[in-house]
């Protein structure tokens, strides 16, 4: 592991919460037995909060490496989620299989964004949602970000703007693409994009 993916590692700010509440109490609208996957889970923080803040969801964590997982740092809550080691162009999931898939700050250095986004629609039940949550690729922080990013973490990030993310889910056949923004913080540097499985 080289030296800036050893300090994402251990930064609190990769622990956050932030991005998730706001999915949760302004874009998606999930039943509470929801089944979710979530894409690039890294350390793995950020499911063991899906599964204290949604008890009964059923949760699948994936990521292609678990070099970042802490484990045993994690607290779950009463269903713990299941952790599959795969890559996002080629999920080993069953099609129509989920009330959402969630990209939260990881679409951007993925591989193959088209091959991600066709996945992330097969597996996805009829009215199903994705949610891409990541850095505005109009905010001028974007350049910084990707330089950053390229150093040491991974060459293949691009920050994608919002004309950008529709045009690929619409490619994939999903529908009613809406970017959402923070309250007092629309053109900010994150943005949420939200796009539905016809259903």
């Amino acid at each position: 592991m080289n030296l800036l993916k050893r300090l994402f590692s251990k930064t609190p700010m990769s622990r956050s919460s932030r991005a998730y509440d706001f999915a949760l109490e302004h874009v998606l609208n999930l039943p509470a037995e929801a089944r979710i996957l979530e894409i690039g889970t890294g350390q793995g923080f950020s499911a063991a909060y899906l599964s204290r803040r949604l008890p009964q969801a059923r949760i699948t964590a994936l990521d292609v490496t678990y070099e970042c997982f802490k484990g045993d740092e994690l607290g779950f809550g009463s269903r713990k989620p299941d952790f599959v080691q795969a890559s996002a162009p080629q999920l080993p999931l069953a099609a129509e299989s989920f009330d959402a898939v969630l990209l939260v700050m990881t679409f951007h250095c993925l591989p193959e964004p088209q091959a991600v986004i066709r996945e992330a629609a097969r597996v996805l039940k009829p009215g199903g949602s994705l949610l891409i949550a990541d850095v505005n690729g109009h905010h001028w922080m974007k350049r910084p970000f990707e330089w950053v990013e390229h150093l040491g973490i991974s060459p293949l990030t691009h920050a994608y703007t919002p004309e950008e993310l529709r045009a690929l889910t619409e490619e994939a056949g999903l529908r009613d693409f809406r970017v959402h923004w923070r309250p007092g913080k629309e053109n900010g540097f994150m943005l949420w994009a939200r796009a539905a499985k016809a259903g």
